[in-house]
């Protein structure tokens, strides 16, 4: 059958002509805060005319328009928060135009698209691009097609937003999609796509989900019929156990919650993890299919935190949850805590102290270690019973008081303390096998630097630097300062003490620290040719890979929201060869 397509554009009927009201960056005080109180107004960008952030009113009255255009040679970036668009922000480019209108009850501005409908009872409703930002495919009862195909030929960014209002289900052809999902598309149902032009895909921003009852799921969720399904614990709608199916399509994912006062079991079967998955009130577990593993990979799960000082027993209660964490502190302090008795294979504890005093770590098969003052320290249950999971690199912080003048000492200190705990954030995201620790502080700058390699090769061999690394017996050594540069390190393939240093600008923001101290543990950016390098990808890469996403790169590791690998086996893998060096390079002092 030839397919035929019918095109229905969305007004607004207004009472009377009004006129629109014209407003521009250089008329709103050179800025991209679009005021309130028009009922049409346009906001044009132009050449010299130009800002790059944009945001619609928090309130407007109900219905009111507004039209963006931009003819400028820079794109702008709308944020959406306030939309009914699924992105954080929207890139508005030169020729480009878009209009929103305000809805009162959601209190958002609802984006005015072209929508289009299928001619009814075709096979493929192919939609054609009317090279438009953003586009609507309507599906409904005497306008349905067995499968959608969303096009090819579409600018960077465009987004399809395909919703349903039929009896009928359809597909949505998956040749051009991120990943072949379930996508099965139900009345109800709004799913969002947008496109990437170098990936030559549309990838799922907002997907609803198929909801699932856990009483009318018996013990096993049946065959998945959506890209995103949801199983609902709760009183009244319980079972004791569940399991999820033994295969399903590419990339699809299944979030098990509840709200029931009963605990529940999820079984192990078919999950890349034997980690205790017990399903108690407030719980929520995320899984995704991967295809080539035929496993179902844990993407998020609920964590068990504790305080120290409310263990009265002096001893950690049994796993619930893949992962406990204590807080050890001054007035949250125990002299020592045992590790559970009862855990599965893959089971986390991590202890993060900030007391003066340390703590004692045991276990039943006979683990005893110590946790210092300000430590962080995972331990992870095995087939032997409970192991240490972490070593503890030990850094002196460096400096400039140059920095100090500019933004006060106490901030340029909690400036390099905020950039450690996002290293250690993303080590433990990362499952890397190590924490950094600061074991001094040093307000110091060598003389005469006046960028970063004067840092890098004058501080391996600077004496109050290297006096002070003593004294403190800190394993490497990390320096703040405002030299010209972004970030430079030392890139130490095999551990060296010698070359332990890294460095950073307030030119750059805080994430350059976990940037750095990758080189220092041996890793390349993303464009060499060894194994230990970043990894890069068109919707978020890795830290040495541009530094996006807190991870590094491993094919272990999964993007959260779009489900691609963060890495290649045997061809891009930063994390392997991190944990080899680490216990090398916390014996450096």
């Amino acid at each position: 059958m030839k397919n035929k397509i019918s095109w229905f554009v969305v007004t607004c009927l207004f009472s009377g002509v009004v006129a629109s009201t014209v407003i521009t960056p250089n008329t709103n005080q050179n800025s991209g805060l679009i005021p309130s109180g028009h009922s049409d107004l346009q906001f044009n960008l132009s050449n010299g005319n130009w800002v790059q952030n944009l945001n619609l009113p928090t309130s407007a009255s109900d219905k009111d328009v507004i039209t963006i255009s931009s003819e400028a040679g820079y794109p702008s970036y709308l944020e959406t928060s306030n939309t009914d668009l699924p992105i954080e922000s929207l890139s508005i480019r030169q020729g480009q135009s878009l209009s929103f209108i305000f809805d009162k009850n959601s209190n958002k501005w609802l984006v005015k698209a072209t929508v289009s409908y299928p001619s009814n009872g075709l096979n493929d409703f192919m939609v054609m691009s009317d090279h438009q930002m953003i586009q609507k495919v309507q599906v409904r009862n005497g306008q349905w097609a067995s499968q959608i195909t969303l096009p090819n030929n579409v600018a960077e960014g465009t987004l399809i937003n395909v919703v349903s209002d039929a009896a009928y289900d359809s597909s949505i052809n998956t040749s051009n999609l991120l990943f072949a999902s379930s996508y099965v598309l139900k009345n109800g149902d709004s799913f969002w796509f947008k496109y990437s032009k170098e990936l030559a895909k549309w990838v799922p921003e907002s997907l609803n989900a198929y909801q699932l009852k856990a009483q009318n799921v018996a013990t096993k969720i049946p065959t998945i019929k959506a890209p995103l399904t949801e199983v609902i614990f709760a009183d009244g709608n319980w079972i004791p156990n569940i399991e999820l199916p033994q295969t399903a399509k590419d990339r699809d994912r299944i979030v098990v919650k509840s709200t029931a006062g009963w605990e529940a079991s999820i079984s192990n079967s078919y999950i890349n993890t034997q980690a205790t998955l017990k399903l108690n009130r407030g719980d929520r577990y995320e899984f995704m299919y991967v295809a080539d593993l035929a496993k179902w990979v844990l993407i998020s799960s609920p964590q068990l935190n504790l305080e120290a000082k409310s263990l009265s027993t002096h001893k950690l209660p049994e796993m619930k949850q893949p992962t406990i964490r204590v807080k050890i502190g001054n007035a949250n302090w125990q002299a020592q805590l045992a590790l559970p008795s009862k855990a599965n294979i893959g089971d986390k504890v991590i202890f993060n102290s900030l007391a003066d005093w340390s703590t004692t770590i045991t276990a039943e098969n006979g683990l005893k270690q110590t946790i210092a003052a300000g430590e962080n320290q995972r331990y992870k249950f095995s087939d032997t019973g409970w192991v240490r999971d972490s070593s503890t690199i030990d850094m002196l912080l460096v400096n400039s008081p140059e920095v100090s003048k500019s933004l006060g000492a106490h901030a340029a200190k909690i400036r390099m303390l905020e950039a450690q705990d996002l290293t250690n954030v993303a080590a433990e995201n990362s499952n890397a096998q190590f924490y950094i620790r600061d074991v001094g502080y040093l307000e110091y700058r060598i003389p005469g630097s006046t960028q970063l390699g004067d840092v890098t090769g004058a501080g391996r061999d600077d004496k109050i630097i290297q006096n002070e690394r003593d004294r403190v017996k800190a394993d490497a050594v990390y320096y703040q300062g405002n030299e010209e540069g972004c970030g430079l390190a030392w890139v130490n393939k095999t551990p060296s003490a010698y070359d332990m240093l890294g460095t950073s600008s307030t030119n750059c923001g805080l994430s350059v620290m976990r940037h750095e101290f990758g080189h220092n543990m041996g890793l390349s950016h993303h464009d060499k040719t060894d194994v230990a390098r970043g990894f890069a990808h068109p919707l978020g890469s890795t830290i040495m890979g541009g530094n996006s996403l807190p991870f590094f790169s491993s094919p272990s590791l999964y993007h959260p929201k779009y489900g691609y690998r963060l890495g290649i086996q045997g061809q891009i893998d930063a994390l392997t060869l991190m944990n080899q060096n680490a216990p090398f390079v916390t014996k450096f002092r």
